[in-house]
C-alpha cells in the first residue's frame, strides 16, 4: 500500500506540473469546477475519517460514535475516536497516520485515472479528487496545525498541549528572555522555534488563503452574478460553504490576536503599575512617621500619589501659600529658601519627604522649595492626606514627636546653626536606649560610638580627675566621640531611670556626607562649641 502511494504520488507530481489538467474549472466553468472541489472536499474528508475508523478497529478499541453529518450543509462520515486515549503512544501514532495515510492511497488511484484519461470529464474530476486528497495529506501532517501531524508529534515527543505551551511561551517568555538574555534550555528553545513556526504557517495560510479568494473565487463569482436570482442564490450557498469557514477562522484568529494583544498590553500595565506601587511604599516606609505602618495602608497611600516633574530652576512650593500637598523626592536635589529668597543651606534629596506640616496644622508654607536639576516628585493632595495620614492618631504624633525631637535637637551647642532639614535627618537615624538608675551608659576608655540626647530622667557625667556633674531632659553627650572616634574621656551613669536617644558614628558620618558636607568641614563648623570647652563639660566624649 505504502508503496502503491508513493508511486501515485509520482505520477500525481507529473500531471500536476503539465498543462493539460486545470485545477479550478470543468470544461471552462470557474463554477462548475468550484462546485466539484467542494463536493470532492466531502469526500475526501469522509476517505480521511475512514481511515481513522479502520486503524481504531485494528487495535481493537471501539469507534464510539461513527455515522453522517452535514459539514457546512454537504453530508460526510465521522467518526469518534476518544477510545484511543486508553490506548498507547505508539497506536495512537498509527491511528493519526492512518486518516492522511488513506487520503493519499486514494490520491494515487486518482492520479493514475487521471493520467489515463487527461482530456475526459472523469479524467478532469480525477485529478480534481487527487489534488485535494494530496493537499489535504500534508495539510495534515503539518506538525505546526493542530491536525493529525501536530498529534503524531505530541505523542511522539510525549509533550500534550504543546501548541498552547508554545504560543504561551512566544507570548510572555520569549521576550523575556530575549530582554534579559538569560540562558536557554533545550525545551525552551523547542518552544520558541514550535512557536513562532506555528504563527508563521498560520500568516502563511491566511494570505494563501486571500490569494485563491483574489485570482480564484472572484471570477466564479462574477459569473454566477452574471446567471440573475439562481446565481445569486448558489453565490450565497457558495460563501456558506466554501468562504463561511475562512471568514469564520480568520474572524476567530483576528479576535484571538485582538484579545492577546489586550491580554499582553493589560498584563504590562498592570505590572508596571505593580512595580511603581512597589517602589513607592518602599519609599513611603522610608519616611520616619509612616514607617511601621502596615503594607495595605501605604500601598493605598502609593496608590494616591501623582508623579510631578520639575525642571532645574523651577519653585515647587513658596513661602506663606497655604499647604495642598505633601511631596516625596523620587530623584534630582531640591533646596530651601527663606522668606527673602535666599538659600537656607538645606537640600532635599531622593527619599524624603517636605510639606506635611502645613497640611497637619493647616498653616502657610514656612519656607519656598526650589528644585536644583530636573526632579521628579510623587504627591499626596490634601484630602488623601488627611484620609490616611492625618486621621492616623499614631502618624500625626510621630510627626509632632519628630518636630519635638528636631526641635530639641536644635538647642543643644553641638547642632547649632544645622537647619531644620538635618536635624530632621538626624532625629530619623536616632534610636531609642533605656538605662537604669545606677547603671553606665558608658565608661571612660571605651571606644566611643555613639552620641546621646536625654529624653527623660538624669545623668551623672564622671571625669577622672574626680569632678562630676548632671545633666537632664534635653541635653547631650558623647559628641566628641562622635566626631573623631576617640576613647570615651569620662564614665556616664544614669542617676535615675533613664530615656536616651542615640546615633551612632556611621550613620552620623553618612548624613553629613549625604549633606555634601565631609565631617571634617562639619567639625569645624562646630569648633565654637567645641573649642569653648563645652564638650568637656557637658559631652564626656
Amino acid at each position: 500500500m505504502l508503496a502503491f502511494s508513493l508511486f501515485g504520488l509520482g505520477v500525481w507530481l507529473r500531471e500536476f506540473t503539465s498543462p493539460r489538467h486545470q485545477l479550478f474549472t470543468v470544461e471552462g466553468s470557474f463554477l462548475l469546477g468550484l462546485l466539484a472541489l467542494i463536493l470532492l472536499q466531502v469526500l475526501a474528508i469522509t476517505v480521511h475519517e475512514a481511515g481513522h475508523a479502520l486503524a481504531i478497529r485494528h487495535y481493537g478499541r471501539r469507534v464510539r460514535q461513527l455515522g453522517v453529518a452535514l459539514y457546512y450543509l454537504f453530508p460526510c462520515v465521522y467518526v469518534d475516536s476518544t477510545d484511543m486515549t486508553l490506548a498507547s503512544r505508539r497506536q495512537r501514532v498509527v491511528v493519526s497516520l492512518a486518516g492522511p495515510l488513506a487520503g493519499v492511497a486514494v490520491a494515487g488511484a486518482c492520479a493514475l485515472v487521471a493520467a489515463a484519461q487527461p482530456e475526459t470529464l472523469p479524467g478532469a474530476i480525477a485529478f480534481k479528487a487527487a489534488t485535494l486528497l494530496v493537499f489535504q495529506f500534508v495539510i495534515n501532517l503539518l506538525p505546526i496545525l493542530e491536525l493529525d501531524g501536530y498529534h503524531v508529534l505530541v505523542d511522539a515527543l510525549d509533550v500534550p498541549l504543546l501548541r498552547q505551551r508554545a504560543l504561551g511561551f512566544v507570548r510572555g517568555g520569549l521576550t523575556r528572555k530575549l530582554r534579559r538574555r538569560e540562558r536557554w534550555s533545550r525545551a525552551e528553545l523547542g518552544l520558541a522555534l514550535y512557536g513562532v513556526l506555528a504563527i508563521a504557517v498560520s500568516l502563511v495560510t491566511l494570505g494563501f488563503s486571500l490569494w485563491i479568494w483574489e485570482s480564484r473565487l472572484q471570477v466564479a463569482a462574477r459569473e454566477l452574478l452574471r446567471g440573475g436570482v439562481f446565481g445569486v442564490a448558489v453565490l450565497a450557498l457558495l460563501v456558506v460553504v466554501f468562504v463561511g469557514p475562512l471568514l469564520l477562522a480568520l474572524v476567530a484568529r483576528l479576535v484571538g490576536l485582538g484579545r492577546t494583544a489586550m491580554r499582553t498590553v493589560a498584563a504590562g500595565r498592570r505590572q508596571a503599575h505593580e512595580n511603581v506601587i512597589a517602589e513607592r511604599v518602599a519609599l513611603l516606609d522610608r519616611i520616619r512617621f509612616l514607617r511601621g505602618l502596615p503594607r495595605p495602608a501605604l500601598a493605598a497611600i502609593a496608590d494616591h500619589l501623582v508623579e510631578e516633574r520639575f525642571a532645574a530652576g523651577d519653585i515647587v512650593v513658596t513661602y506663606g501659600e497655604p499647604g495642598d500637598r505633601f511631596y516625596l523626592v523620587r530623584s534630582g536635589r531640591l533646596e530651601v529658601l527663606l522668606a527673602d529668597g535666599e538659600p537656607k543651606g538645606a537640600m532635599i534629596v531622593p527619599g524624603e519627604g517636605f510639606g506635611e506640616l502645613a497640611l497637619l496644622d493647616r498653616v502657610p508654607r514656612s519656607a519656598t522649595v526650589r528644585a536644583t536639576e530636573p526632579t521628579e516628585l510623587w504627591s499626596l493632595d490634601r484630602g488623601h492626606f488627611h484620609r490616611w495620614v492625618a486621621e492616623r492618631y499614631e502618624v500625626a504624633g510621630r510627626i509632632r514627636a519628630s518636630v519635638d525631637e528636631r526641635d530639641t535637637l536644635a538647642r543643644l551647642p553641638f547642632f547649632r546653626g544645622l537647619d531644620a532639614m538635618e536635624l530632621t535627618r538626624i532625629a530619623a537615624r536616632m534610636r531609642t536606649e533605656r538605662v537604669s538608675a545606677g547603671d553606665a551608659v558608658f565608661a571612660e576608655g571605651e571606644r566611643a560610638d555613639r552620641y546621646f540626647v536625654i529624653r527623660s530622667g538624669e545623668a551623672e557625667i564622671r571625669s577622672a580627675d574626680g569632678g562630676s556633674r548632671r545633666i537632664g531632659p534635653g541635653e547631650g553627650f558623647g559628641e566628641m566621640g562622635l566626631l573623631y572616634g576617640r576613647p570615651r574621656g569620662a564614665t556616664v551613669v544614669a542617676a535615675t531611670d533613664l530615656v536616651l536617644s542615640a546615633i551612632d558614628r556611621a550613620d552620623f558620618g553618612a548624613l553629613v556626607r549625604a549633606s555634601g558636607e565631609t565631617v571634617g568641614e562639619f567639625r569645624a563648623r562646630t569648633a565654637h562649641y567645641l573649642g569653648a570647652g563645652l564638650a568637656g563639660a557637658v559631652g564626656g566624649g
